[in-house]
């Protein structure tokens, strides 16, 4: 399982660029974008040893490589009260600047590019004719606005740590724990990556809401299980309405083994609760003997009906600030977002409030046997979100 980056967008860490003006009517972070983003070639000099320190410039021009591939020649330049627009024929590329005082660059941040579609149906048929199998929702008030098999359940890999979410929710509003419950992290709660918490010494006392920020904001798997453990994985199992809910430490331990990972397939709940049982005493594979591609059975499977409804349970927590995935926090009053994705697999909710009070819920999910064009899906969907903030 790998996680979709929480902002999935790109950043770049640049120091450069040496501060010559050019005599037309751009500021000096405008230049350097129609430099980056043109043709010009990008040369060591416009980066400061400090930033070199940190990416090569091979690592630099491949970035930019790829980039200007994708989108093309920039055409216009767009100040915005969070930084700039790169604008090409086919793209808007939502881009974040600061140069140093001898007009170099400090930092940056390219966020996914947007693609420049009429309206919300032309993106969603893109969408749809996407390879495998798609399911898409876009509500607004609770009413549908535009859907496609929006009630199959699909593979949505870390999109199922909403329900983990919720459940938490439930037994905080219930009083049986607060969010500043202390929980030492211990041998079953450890997974693998994404996230940092593996690292973490046994025994290290973390709270309640430190995991559920973890777990929502970086994906993190060791948060994940933890928060499993504590709420019970029954409870998360009844809150998506299926039989029996894997661990994300389960979830590795079968995309290692093929012969128990067959075994666990086909087989009915209280068959797949003794095969955990037995995997509780395996330890954890290697991370790079998890890469298989979507088998069927092994994964958590919901729709983006359900999605949105989870998601909307806990849309106003405050763990969603500190990620607002592909959403742009200048269209939106709020945003709540969770991704995940394996080989495969993608999934992408979010829950969304315009500035005009009325609530969005924007899912799609992909399924296929091969590697998806995950790039694809989310430009696509980034782009959707920002076509019904512009509604």
């Amino acid at each position: 399982m790998r996680r979709i980056v929480a902002s999935l967008a790109l950043l770049i860490c640049f120091v450069g660029l040496s501060g010559a003006a050019l005599a037309d009517p751009l500021d000096a972070d405008e230049q350097v974008l129609m430099k980056l983003f043109g043709t010009a070639p990008i040369t060591a000099d416009m980066f400061t040893p400090a930033f070199l320190s940190q990416a090569s410039l091979t690592q630099i021009l491949s970035v930019f490589d790829q980039t200007r591939t994708i989108v093309g020649a920039p055409l216009s330049i767009t100040k915005t009260a969070d930084g700039y627009v790169v604008g090409t024929a086919l793209y808007k590329v939502p881009v974040t600047i600061k140069l140093d005082s001898d007009g170099r660059i400090a930092s940056m941040l390219i966020k996914t590019p947007i693609q420049n579609f009429k309206d919300p149906t032309d993106i969603l048929a893109a969408i749809g004719a996407l390879n495998g199998k798609v399911a898409y929702l876009v509500m607004k008030n609770g009413e549908v606005l535009y859907a496609q098999q929006q009630t199959a359940p699909l593979a949505v890999s870390s999109g199922f740590k909403l329900g983990v979410l919720a459940v938490l929710n439930d037994e905080i509003a219930a009083g049986r724990l607060s969010w500043d419950h202390v929980v030492k992290l211990g041998a079953p709660d450890l997974s693998l990556p994404p996230g940092e918490m593996q690292s973490m010494p046994a025994g290290a006392p973390v709270t309640v809401h430190t995991l559920a920020a973890f777990m929502i904001s970086q994906s993190d798997n060791t948060a994940t299980d933890a928060l499993m453990n504590l709420v019970g994985p029954d409870k998360v199992a009844k809150k998506l309405g299926v039989d029996f809910v894997l661990t994300t430490g389960e979830f590795y331990k079968l995309k290692a083994d093929p012969a128990l990972r067959l075994r666990f397939g086909g087989a009915d709940a209280t068959i797949r609760q003794t095969i955990a049982q037995e995997m509780s005493k395996m330890p954890l594979p290697d991370a790079g003997d998890v890469g298989a591609p979507l088998d069927p059975g092994i994964e958590w499977y919901l729709s983006s009906t359900k999605l949105c409804s989870l998601i909307e349970e806990v849309a106003g927590l405050d763990v969603f600030q500190i990620n607002p995935g592909v959403a742009s926090k200048a269209d939106w009053a709020q945003i709540a977002f969770k991704g995940g994705s394996e080989v495969g697999v993608a999934s992408l909710t979010s829950a969304l409030t315009d500035k005009s009070g009325a609530h969005y819920c924007v899912s799609v999910i992909a399924n296929d046997s091969q590697p998806l064009a995950e790039r694809t899906i989310t430009s696509l969907y980034s782009t959707l979100i920002a076509k019904l903030a512009a509604n």
